[in-house]
């Protein structure tokens, strides 16, 4: 960006109306602002947060859901590995994958520990049913061996 004298140009007052006379100087010398000035930097009492407006640099509120949907799933995640895992793992599975189709923010650590959470819970549920299992059928083995011992 130069000035037609191939002068480099301040990117940031570039497009502004009376760029040359923003500012005055009163009898003093004290500065005094202009009325384009006074009125671009004037807060409103109904202007928009950051989230709502989608100003560059700040998240929208798509990103914000986004980002909450994928920190969630990563809580339950981890509570998953340690307890309630058939539960909380695959509730963790099911955010992070909506977390990533709709609003395209990585939540891989919650499909990760949904998964390991998962896993173990599975690996409960087969050792209760084996055990459940074996108390139905191991009592009338132990009975066998002892009326033939006597």
């Amino acid at each position: 960006m130069s000035t037609p004298n191939g002068e480099p140009q301040n990117p940031y007052t570039a497009g502004r109306p009376n760029q040359g006379q923003n500012q005055r100087f009163g009898q003093q010398g004290q500065y005094q602002q202009s009325q384009y000035q006074q009125s671009q930097y004037q807060q409103s009492p109904y202007q928009q947060t950051p989230y709502q407006a989608g100003y560059p640099g700040y998240p929208t509120q798509a990103q914000f859901e986004g980002s909450q949907l994928a920190q969630t799933s990563m809580i339950l995640g981890i509570l998953s590995i340690f307890i309630l895992n058939v539960i909380l793992g695959p509730i963790a599975i099911v955010k992070a994958n909506r977390a990533e189709r709709e609003f395209n923010t990585a939540a891989t650590v919650g499909k990760v520990t949904g998964w390991i959470g998962t896993i173990i819970g599975l690996f409960w549920v087969l050792g209760f049913v084996g055990m459940m299992v074996l108390a139905i059928f191991a009592p009338e083995m132990s009975y066998d061996t002892y009326d033939n011992g006597f």
